[in-house]
């Protein structure tokens, strides 16, 4: 593997860090956006419990707030539970959208990996037959054919390894963007939930 990146040239450098950043997204996003952090079993009821007991402080809707996503709309809406309808949807909206920011935090970033890996390693392969071409008159006629082929085989190295880091990014870039857009659906639905609850009081 060490021999391929050495072939490759420069071109691998920057390769290479667009490969460790896309692992490092990647693992990133796979802890954050865990269900038990963004949406618990549970937190609804508990809320709803503590509201009809009347016994909410403000260190438990803080707690609430920072343990999870939900529980941080929850407290919204508790807060603002006294304003009309709309306006109360109004602020839960503004807090959803700074929620659902932080959850596709670095996913940008995971797309523009996908899209311009496969884009340089096709750089190092145009580079690397320009540089082939460009020397080829320096051999014999008698070697031109080994040399050309040893060329092409090594500038082609940065568009297999361009791919190699493109596809698994676009492949989890799709596949985190879907659970970001699951996640907030469920926010959606236990929030409407809540609000219908407080409704009822």
């Amino acid at each position: 593997m060490i021999d391929y990146i050495y072939q490759g040239g420069w071109f691998m450098l920057p390769l290479l860090i667009c490969s460790i950043l896309l692992i490092s997204i990647v693992i990133e996003r796979f802890w954050f956006l865990q269900k038990r952090l963004v949406v618990p079993n549970g937190v609804l009821n508990n809320f709803v419990r503590l509201v009809k007991t009347e016994k909410i402080s403000i260190t438990q809707q803080e707690s609430f707030s920072t343990t999870s996503s939900l529980g941080a709309l929850l407290v919204v809406a508790y807060k603002y539970k006294d304003k009309p309808r709309m306006s109360l949807e109004e602020k839960i909206s503004e807090k959803a959208a700074d929620i659902k920011l932080d959850l596709e935090r670095n996913l940008n970033m995971l797309g523009i990996i996908a899209s311009i890996s496969p884009l340089l390693g096709l750089l190092g392969t145009v580079v690397g037959m320009i540089t082939v071409f460009a020397n080829i008159n320096l051999l014999g006629t008698s070697s031109n054919a080994d040399f050309l082929a040893s060329g092409i085989s090594e500038a082609l190295i940065t568009t297999a390894f361009g791919l190699i880091v493109a596809v698994p990014g676009l492949v989890f870039y799709r596949m985190f963007q879907h659970k970001v857009d699951k996640l907030m659906i469920n926010l959606q639905n236990q929030t409407s939930t809540f609000i219908d609850f407080i409704e009822s009081l």
